[in-house]
């Protein structure tokens, strides 16, 4: 009976072994994704930002009409650590990699009109700056969903107050109102969504994630300019107020 027993204990103690091992092997995995292996060679890139854009916002309707303008910038950098292998043919590799950055951001902004028929009826007006506003981000690095293109995604971190990439608030920003409508920050290329106004781009929320994609020349030493953000639309129905927006940035970048 007790060598029953002990080969019993035996068995389980095993057992618990392969699946400790399938465990560790499924967290390496993990980690393959998001950085390279201590043994691979690899070099850190430290990509530059540059971006200025234009935000233009405007209603026509039955209970309001007014428009938001907005001009900003921001600019900055983030660091990732790349695999050789990427560097020397970025166009074909397949990697991601996780990084941190930093940004500082400027902007001014104009919201303006009259609500009819509400309980904010009357005039309206906001004006909205921000000065050399510093944020965090974190970052990833990766091969594109097509040939001969790279994602960088930006993450905003989460504070007391919520998900955001610019603070509305605080130091370096201010905001005059005349009323309560608009007092709550932008309601249109928000800061907080890195001056954007989409609701979701590629099913990722925009006040959380922006996604980039860049040339793979940027790789390992190059400067490419794309257009980001690129919103533009309107709409123009019997049902619904007039809606029509133009929002442009041009964004440069260069790796090092």
């Amino acid at each position: 009976m007790a060598q029953a027993t002990n080969h019993r204990s035996g068995a389980r103690r095993a057992a618990a072994g392969v699946v400790a091992l399938g465990v560790a092997a499924a967290c390496a995995l993990a980690g393959s994704a998001s950085a390279p292996a201590s043994s691979e060679a690899s070099r850190v890139v430290t990509i530059t930002f540059n971006d200025s854009g234009k935000g233009r916002w405007s209603t026509t309707g039955d209970t309001d009409r007014g428009s938001m303008a907005m001009n900003y910038s921001w600019k900055g950098t983030a660091k990732f650590r790349v695999p050789t292998t990427a560097l020397k043919n970025p166009s074909k590799a397949k990697f991601s990699v996780r990084g941190t950055g930093s940004l500082s951001g400027n902007w001014v902004g104009d919201f303006a009109g009259t609500q009819f028929g509400t309980a904010s009826a009357g005039p309206y007006h906001c004006t909205y700056k921000g000065a050399l506003v510093k944020t965090t981000v974190d970052a990833q690095l990766k091969n594109g969903p097509k040939k001969g293109k790279l994602q960088i995604l930006l993450f905003a971190r989460s504070y007391e107050t919520g998900i955001y990439f610019f603070p509305t608030k605080g130091a370096g920003v201010t905001q005059d109102c005349a009323n309560a409508t608009g007092a709550g920050g932008p309601a249109h290329f928000s800061p907080a969504a890195l001056f954007r106004d989409s609701f979701n781009v590629g099913g990722q929320l925009t006040t959380q994630t922006a996604i980039i994609d860049v040339p793979s020349t940027l790789l390992p030493r190059g400067n490419v300019k794309v257009t980001f953000p690129k919103e533009v639309g309107n709409v123009d129905s019997p049902l619904r107020p007039k809606l029509a927006w133009r929002n442009v940035g041009t964004l440069s970048l260069k790796a090092r």
